[in-house]
């Protein structure tokens, strides 16, 4: 299994990337929804020229040999801007950012030297104000949460873009089982009751049984684009708008892409992400051999799965990150950078808590007093 990050020994001084302006020679970033870079000065754009590459799969056991016996070391990489010539440190957890000092987007160059490179990337769609719009609305309904929050969201609160790696893989199945088959039948059955004149009479209803019969089965599945998120940066608890993405919109990699954001490394390697996919996969099986049994009710006892013609792409997909902090405490909030879904942790107002508690007690005691009434 191989390490990740950045590889070791291969930073040079003068190792990083910029765009400059054709116009005024400032620095470029790229617009989120277009093909092009946009001068912060000037506001001139230059287009990115389209590649022609496609993103193909790649074949993940021939690409587990080619590694075996490399390793691929997180250090922070010394890159000296050549806009301003500053000297700095970029994170060896990322590969794109700003210059500290005159804030020129900034590219490493190293990254293309990693024994895996991102075959693919979908770029921004959504810009910084929608992101902030969609933010804004996201907090508006969450009533519980404390004033602090909803004027945070008001005010131009720093939203960092942030392009996060993934891996897809692809694969085919086939898959014995064995399990039970559930079918539905109804009973009459015979019961006492008191009627309302407190007489003991007898009456039916209908009564649903399950008639399990023993099964077993094959089912052959295939597996296309199950996603893997390679950062350990975000918590799991708010990754929900990293799991919905459109990968027809991938494109070739290009640097330019990433200009004026940031972009990560991965932490989580090629072989260490495929049994995290599995998961995914063997969730699917699961759902087609609950379909193969048939019946009402399905109950799987055992299965043996084989998987072949495995694939994979290396991608980076966007997204807005936002921090805020209350109670000493930091919460964290995600934006889909493509279709501005949003994600995130929320404090409580104990205040408001304790009001929503006091208005259900005081309900309760009102219906309580009306129907003592009765």
């Amino acid at each position: 299994m191989e390490a990740t990050g950045q590889s070791a020994g291969t930073a040079a001084n003068d190792d990083i990337r910029t765009f400059a302006c054709k116009g005024c020679g400032a620095r470029l970033s790229f617009a989120p929804g277009t093909t092009t870079l946009k001068c912060e000065h000037c506001g001139a754009t230059n287009s990115i020229a389209a590649s022609g590459a496609a993103v193909s799969e790649l074949d993940y056991q021939a690409q587990l040999k080619a590694l075996e016996g490399t390793a691929e070391h997180i250090t922070e990489e010394h890159v000296r801007c050549d806009k301003c010539g500053a000297e700095q440190n970029l994170p060896g957890t990322l590969f794109a950012g700003k210059c500290s000092f005159c804030g020129a987007a900034i590219v490493s160059a190293t990254y293309d030297h990693r024994r895996i490179k991102p075959g693919g990337i979908v770029p921004f769609r959504v810009d910084r104000p929608t992101a902030q719009d969609q933010f804004r609305r996201w907090v508006r309904k969450l009533w519980l949460a404390p004033g602090d929050l909803k004027r945070y969201a008001q005010s131009d609160a720093g939203l960092t873009g942030m392009y996060v790696p993934f891996w897809t893989y692809d694969c085919n199945t086939a898959s014995d089982y064995r399990g039970q088959r559930g079918d539905d039948y109804w009973e009459t059955e015979t019961y006492t009751t008191k009627n309302s004149a407190g007489e003991t009479v007898e009456q039916t209803r209908q009564v649903r049984q399950t008639r399990w019969t023993q099964v077993s089965g094959h089912v052959d599945e295939s597996h296309d684009d199950v996603l893997v998120m390679a950062s350990q940066s975000l918590p799991a608890q708010i990754v929900g708008a990293t799991g919905r993405w459109n990968l027809q919109q991938l494109v070739a990699y290009q640097p330019e892409y990433v200009s004026g954001f940031q972009a990560e490394a991965y932490r989580i390697g090629l072989a260490e992400g495929f049994p995290i996919a599995k998961q995914t996969i063997d969730e699917q099986v699961a759902e087609a051999i609950r379909g193969d049994i048939g019946g009402d009710h399905q109950r799987i006892e055992g299965v043996s799965t084989r998987y072949s013609d495995i694939t994979y792409k290396h991608v980076l997909l966007p997204v807005w990150i936002s921090a805020y902090r209350y109670r000493d405490k930091a919460y964290r909030f995600l934006i889909n950078g493509q279709t501005g879904e949003v994600s995130g942790e929320s404090p409580k107002s104990w205040w408001k808590v304790a009001l929503l508690v006091i208005a259900v007690l005081a309900v309760l005691f009102i219906v309580l007093v009306v129907g003592g009434k009765h």
